[in-house]
């Protein structure tokens, strides 16, 4: 387990993808930052919740891609004769994911600190509102990317599953609107995956969003990692038969 998860963290490094975007995430957070003072009461966590929404998008991007790269550059052919099982692969992918998230994590409190150090912008940070800000978007993640996962592995296309997950990221408010016309006639409705990708918004501010999720806090927390693991499993699944 150890030799994969060295692996895929040395293919990663070797990619560059966490340059890109992390100079990316850098240089939103500048441009927010130049104009923060006069656009923002809280300017530093504007700053940097601008970066964590980057840094989301960074990781549906990088998810997508993480399951069919290893077949598009025939490099599975190189995994299985190693008789690694398919199992420890994929968990060796999700500890991957995961350290680059952390990685996105720190370059967004640097940058957010760099961007108020340059521009001199007024205020402090409010770690609470931080970590809980990481937490709520920690949940989320594992929901969204499981679906991005599970998304590439069915179409063997990362394209799609890029598409889909910054669908997700950027037109939720359209989709919730769409379930909650259906939730009132039909309650059970609310309990769909999608409702579930609101679990940031609840759980970061608080009974405006159960208005339209219909969920009590502990229920999205909850079902949200239920639906997740469920997503995750019936990617093992559907990994597992894949012809090399």
């Amino acid at each position: 387990m150890l030799t994969l998860i060295r692996q895929e963290l040395y293919k990663q490094l070797h990619g560059k993808f966490y340059i890109g975007w992390g100079i990316f995430i850098l240089a939103l957070s500048l441009l927010y930052g130049y104009s923060a003072n006069s656009d923002s009461l809280d300017p530093i966590s504007t700053i940097f919740s601008n970066g964590i929404t980057f840094a989301t998008l960074a990781l549906v991007v990088f998810a997508s891609s993480i399951l069919t790269v290893d077949f598009s550059q025939d490099t599975v052919k190189y995994l299985f004769a190693r008789q690694f099982s398919r199992g420890k692969i994929l968990i060796s992918k999700l500890v991957t994911i995961a350290v680059m998230y952390i990685y996105f994590i720190c370059v967004t409190f640097v940058s957010t600190e760099v961007s108020a150090l340059v521009f001199s912008v007024k205020g402090h940070w409010h770690f609470n509102d931080a970590f809980l800000l990481i937490g709520a978007t920690s949940l989320y993640l594992f929901l969204l990317l499981s679906m991005v996962l599970l998304i590439s592995n069915i179409f063997k296309n990362s394209a799609v599953a890029t598409a889909v997950g910054i669908v997700f990221v950027l037109v939720l408010r359209t989709i919730n609107a769409l379930i909650a016309q259906f939730t009132g006639n039909h309650s059970w409705i609310k309990f769909n995956p999608l409702n579930f990708l609101n679990v940031n918004n609840q759980l970061y501010y608080g009974s405006i969003i159960k208005e339209t999720t219909k969920l009590t806090l502990t229920q999205i927390e909850v079902g949200s990692i239920i639906w997740g693991i469920i997503f995750l499993l019936i990617t093992y699944v559907i990994y597992n038969r894949r012809n090399v």
